[in-house]
C-alpha cells in the first residue's frame, strides 16, 4: 500500500468512527425514549445493554474485529428502532408516519429506517387510503 492509500484509509476509519459516535449518542436517546414510551421489561433492558456495549466497543475500536462491531452497531440501532415501531403498531394497529412519530418519539428518518427493516423481514403491510399511507403488522 502506498502512504497516500494508508492515509486515506485512516481518514475513512476516523470518519466512520465519528459517525458511530454520533449513532451511539442517538442510540442513547432512543433507549431513553423506548423506556419512556413502553413498559419496562427485563429482556428489553438486556438488549439495550448489549447494544450499548457493541456501540461503545465499535466507537473505541477495541478488539480485533472492530469493523464487524461497527456493522453490528449500525444493525443494532436500526433493530432497536424497528422494535419500537413494531411495538407501536402491535399496540395501536394501522398507523401513519405522523402517528408513529407521535407514538414512538422517533424522528421521521428513524421511522423510515425502522419500517425498512421491518419490511425487509416481511413483518409489515402497507395500505394507501386516498393519499395517506397506513402501516400495520402482517397477520
Amino acid at each position: 500500500m502506498t502512504n497516500e492509500t494508508v492515509e486515506k484509509a485512516k481518514a475513512d476509519v476516523k470518519k466512520g468512527m465519528a459517525e458511530v459516535g454520533k449513532a451511539a449518542a442517538n442510540l442513547k436517546d432512543d433507549v431513553k425514549k423506548l423506556k419512556a414510551s413502553f413498559e419496562h421489561n427485563a429482556d428489553g433492558e438486556k438488549k439495550a445493554d448489549a447494544t450499548r456495549i457493541v456501540v461503545n466497543d465499535a466507537y473505541t475500536g477495541t478488539g480485533p474485529d472492530s469493523e464487524k462491531k461497527i456493522s453490528d452497531a449500525v444493525e443494532s440501532i436500526f433493530g432497536v428502532n424497528a422494535g419500537i415501531v413494531w411495538k407501536a403498531l402491535n399496540l395501536n394497529g394501522p398507523m401513519t408516519i405522523d402517528d408513529l412519530v407521535k407514538t414512538s418519539n422517533l424522528n421521521p428518518e428513524d421511522i423510515y429506517g425502522a419500517l425498512g427493516w421491518l419490511g425487509r423481514e416481511n413483518k409489515i403491510s402497507l395500505e394507501t387510503r386516498g393519499e395517506v399511507r397506513f402501516f400495520s403488522l402482517r397477520p
